[in-house]
C-alpha cells in the first residue's frame, strides 16, 4: 500500500510536532519511498526495488549474515533458495567458486515457512552446496528485496546498495554485470524475466488488511512488552515512546532495526535455548510490525495504551533494601565515547550477610547502559579505580535496562563476609547533554542461611592473539566442574572486535551441544542469559567458551585493525571471558568460601588445555605459558601420561606460584 499525498502531509504536520522540521520531512520521504517499494512490490513484476536496505540473518550453520558489513567487496550475489530444487543444483553448482575468487560475496535467501535451518543445513550437505543459506523466518527480507522466485539472483552494488541485476543466474547479463563491477565501470541496473517455469518462492500469508485497532489492540502492546522499558521518558533510549504520533515518526527507523536485529536488543540465536526475559520478537510479531508500518503506521480507533507509558520511576521495585550502597558521583560529558569505569565500595557491615535478591537503581538512567555488582577482598583504597578485577570476583548481578533486579533462584543466596568491598563495572553512554550518575545498589537479605550457595565463576583466555586484519580469529576456553552442579546462566564478554559468541556443553559421556550462541555480537548490548530451565551439570561436564573476533577493516568498530591484539581490561585490546552462575546440586560445608587456588586452577587450565580433554600437555599450552612453564612440567607428570589432569595441574600450579591473579 503506497502512502497518498494527503497522508503524506498529514504525517508531515504530526512528524513536524515530534521532531522538528526538517527531521520530520526526512522522516516522512523515508516512510513514503518505502511504502511506495512496497506497494510497487506488490503490484507488478516490473515495478521492482531498485535498492537493497540492510539486514541481518541467520545461515544454516548458525552464522549471522549482515548486507551492509560487505561494503568494501566488488559485488554481491543474493539468490533465492528452496529445499530440494533442482534449479538451485543447476545454477549454483560452480558458479560461486568462478567469482568468489574475485571476491563477489554469494549469498542464498530461504524464506519457507516449512523449512527450518536445521533441514537446510542437512539439504545443503547432501546436494554439497557452499553456500549460506539464510533463513528469512519472516519472510520480510524476501519481501523487501522483492525476490520472487528459485535461483532468481540479485547482483547488488556495495557502497551505493543498488540492485544493479535481477534475473536468472545463467544470463550472460548476469555475467557481463558481475564482470563490470569488479572492472568498477558503470552499471545500468537491468531486469530480465525468469523463465516462465521458475519455482516461485513461498510466502507466509500476507496481512491483506489493517484492521481498525490494530495499532491499540496488537502494535503498542507489543512495544510496550518488548521497547518502552529503554523508551521511555527518563529510559535510556534516545526517543520516548509516549504516543502513536512517536512511533509514526519513527517508523523508518523501527523498520529498519527490524530487519538488522539492532532491535528489540536481544542477539540469543532463536533457535537454541529458552531464556527469561527475552526481548526478541516472534515471527508473526515481526511481521506485523513491518506490515503496520508499511501501511503507513496508521492510528486507527480506540485510545492510544502508549500514553498511559510511565516516567521511569527511580523507587525500589522490590521494596526498601536492607543495605543501600552508594556509588560514588561521576560526571559524563554531552557527547563522545567512555571507556568503563569501576568503583569500589567499602561495606558498611560488621556481620555477614546471605543476599536473597539485588536491584541496581541508576542516578540517571540515560546514561548508564549496563552496569556489573560484584564483591571481593577490600584494596587499599575505595573510590574511582581503573582495574577490572571484578570481573574475577562473586557476582550480584549485572544491570541493562529491563533487567533492574534479580531476585535469586529458589533455596539460593549469595553469601557476603564482613570486611569486604563491593565492586562495580560502569558503561556509560552519552546523549548529547552533560550530566552526573550515582548509581545505587539495594541489598536484599535472607534471616536464615539458604539451602544452597549461588556461586559465580569465570572463563577466560589471558593469552588471546587475534593477527592483524583477520576477519575471523576464533578463541576458547572452558571450566570443568569437578562436583554436581546445576547452572542458571551464562554471560559472553569481548570488546570491540568480538564478532559471535557460543556455550556449548560437553558431557561426561562425550555428549556435547551448544546451549548459547549470540551470532551477531554486540558489545554495546551486554547481558547475563538465564535459561526457562537450569542445565544439570554432572561432576567432569566442561562448559565451553568460544567467540570469534573480527579484526578486519570491515568491522567498523574496530579500534584498529593493523595491530595484532592481545588480552586487556581496555576497549582497544580484547577479552575472551564468559561467566557462569550455577549452584552445586548437593550443599557442601564450605561452598560460600571460594577457595582461589582451586578456581584459579581451573581457570588457567581451562585456557592451557588447548584440545579439551582433561589435561594439559606442554606443546598444548599457548607460547607464553608453555615457555614459563617447560622446565618444571615434566617432573610434575606422576602419571606418565604426558599431560596433567586437574589436582596433578592445581598442584604443580601452586608450587610454581602461578596460582595468583596478577599471573591473569
Amino acid at each position: 500500500m503506497s502512502i497518498i499525498p494527503s497522508s503524506i502531509k498529514a504525517l508531515a504536520a504530526i512528524a513536524n510536532r515530534v521532531m522538528g522540521a526538517p527531521l520530520a520531512w526526512v522522516a516522512v520521504l523515508s516512510v513514503s519511498l518505502m511504502g511506495t517499494a512496497v506497494a510497487n512490490d506488490a503490484a507488478s513484476a516490473d515495478a521492482v526495488t531498485v535498492r537493497a536496505s540492510d539486514f541481518t540473518l541467520i545461515d544454516q550453520h548458525g552464522k549471522a549474515f549482515n548486507l551492509h558489513y560487505h561494503e568494501q567487496v566488488p559485488a554481491i550475489v543474493l539468490m533465492g533458495h528452496r529445499n530440494g530444487s533442482a534449479a538451485v543444483d543447476a545454477v549454483v553448482d560452480g558458479l560461486s567458486e568462478q567469482w568468489a575468487a574475485q571476491g563477489v560475496v554469494f549469498a542464498m535467501l530461504n524464506p519457507a515457512p516449512t523449512e527450518s535451518r536445521a533441514d537446510i543445513l542437512a539439504d545443503t550437505q547432501q546436494q554439497g552446496l557452499a553456500l549460506p543459506v539464510l533463513k528469512d523466518e519472516a519472510g520480510l527480507v524476501t519481501e523487501t528485496l522483492a525476490l520472487h522466485h528459485v535461483a532468481e539472483a540479485l547482483v547488488i552494488e556495495p557502497g551505493r546498495w543498488q540492485i544493479v541485476y535481477r534475473g536468472p543466474a545463467d544470463s550472460p547479463a548476469f555475467t557481463s554485470t558481475l564482470q563490470a563491477l569488479l572492472d568498477e565501470e558503470p552499471v545500468e541496473a537491468m531486469v530480465q524475466a525468469m523463465p516462465a517455469d521458475a519455482e516461485p518462492l513461498p510466502r507466509r500469508t500476507a496481512i491483506a488488511d489493517i484492521p481498525e485497532t490494530m495499532y491499540r489492540d496488537t502494535i503498542a502492546p507489543m512495544l510496550v512488552e518488548k521497547c518502552a522499558d529503554c523508551h521511555r521518558t527518563g529510559g535510556i533510549g534516545p526517543w520516548a515512546m509516549t504516543s502513536h504520533a512517536m512511533i509514526q515518526g519513527f517508523s523508518p527507523m523501527i523498520r529498519e532495526t527490524v530487519l538488522t536485529k539492532r532491535m528489540p536488543p536481544w542477539h540469543a540465536d532463536p533457535e537454541i535455548g529458552e531464556f527469561l526475559h527475552d526481548l526478541s520478537l516472534s515471527v508473526d510479531e515481526a511481521r506485523q510490525l513491518v506490515s503496520w508500518i508499511d501501511a503507513g503506521a496508521p492510528r486507527g480507533a480506540g485510545n492510544d495504551p502508549l500514553t498511559s507509558v510511565a516516567a521511569q520511576d527511580t523507587q525500589w521495585e522490590l521494596g526498601e533494601p536492607d543495605l543501600v550502597v552508594t556509588l560514588p558521583a561521576f560526571d559524563i560529558p554531552a557527547t563522545g565515547t567512555l571507556d568503563y569505569q569501576f568503583f569500589e565500595v567499602k561495606n558498611p557491615l560488621d556481620h555477614d550477610v546471605w543476599v536473597r535478591a539485588v536491584q541496581i537503581a541508576p542516578g540517571d538512567r540515560q546514561v548508564v547502559h549496563h552496569a556489573i555488582a560484584t564483591f571481593g577482598d577490600s584494596s587499599n583504597t575505595a573510590g574511582q579505580s581503573d582495574s577490572g578485577e571484578s570481573l574475577f570476583q562473586p557476582q550480584l548481578m549485572t544491570f541493562v535496562p529491563g533487567n533492574e533486579t534479580y531476585i535469586y533462584p529458589d533455596n539460593t543466596g549469595v553469601y557476603i563476609p564482613a570486611g569486604t568491598s563491593f565492586y562495580t563495572q560502569m558503561h556509560y553512554t552519552t546523549y548529547g547533554k552533560a550530566t552526573s550518575d550515582q548509581t545505587q545498589i539495594g541489598l536484599y537479605f535472607s534471616d536464615e542461611a539458604p539451602e544452597h550457595v549461588l556461586q559465580h565463576f569465570s572463563i577466560l583466555n589471558p593469552e588471546l592473539s587475534i593477527p592483524q586484519g583477520v576477519a575471523e580469529h576464533e578463541e576458547t576456553a572452558y571450566y570443568q566442574f569437578q562436583r554436581d552442579a546445576v547452572i542458571y546462566s551464562l554471560f559472553p564478554h569481548a570488546h570491540y572486535r568480538g564478532r559471535a559468541s557460543e556455550f556449548a556443553i560437553r558431557y561426561p559421556d562425550g555428549r556435547e551441544e551448544v546451549v548459547l550462541s549470540v551470532p551477531n555480537y554486540d558489545f554495546n548490548w551486554q547481558r547475563y542469559f538465564q535459561f526457562q530451565e537450569p542445565i544439570d551439570a554432572p561432576a567432569g561436564t566442561f562448559v565451553i567458551h568460544r567467540t570469534v573476533y573480527d579484526n578486519s577493516t570491515a568491522n567498523l568498530s574496530n579500534p584498529d585493525p593493523s595491530v595484532n591484539v592481545r588480552f586487556g581490561e581496555q576497549t582497544w585490546e580484547e577479552m575472551l571471558y564468559g561467566g557462569i552462575s550455577f549452584r552445586y546440586a548437593e550443599p557442601g560445608e564450605n561452598d560460600f568460601e571460594v577457595n582461589e587456588d582451586d578456581y584459579l586452577a581451573a581457570l588457567a587450565m581451562g585456557f592451557m588445555d588447548v584440545n579439551i580433554d582433561g589435561k594439559v600437555s606442554l606443546d598444548e599450552m599457548p607460547e607464553r605459558s608453555r615457555q614459563a612453564l617447560a622446565l618444571p612440567f615434566t617432573i610434575m607428570d606422576r602419571n606418565k601420561t604426558m599431560g596433567l589432569e586437574f589436582h596433578e595441574f592445581r598442584e604443580f600450579m601452586v608450587q610454581s606460584n602461578m596460582l595468583s591473579r596478577d599471573a591473569f
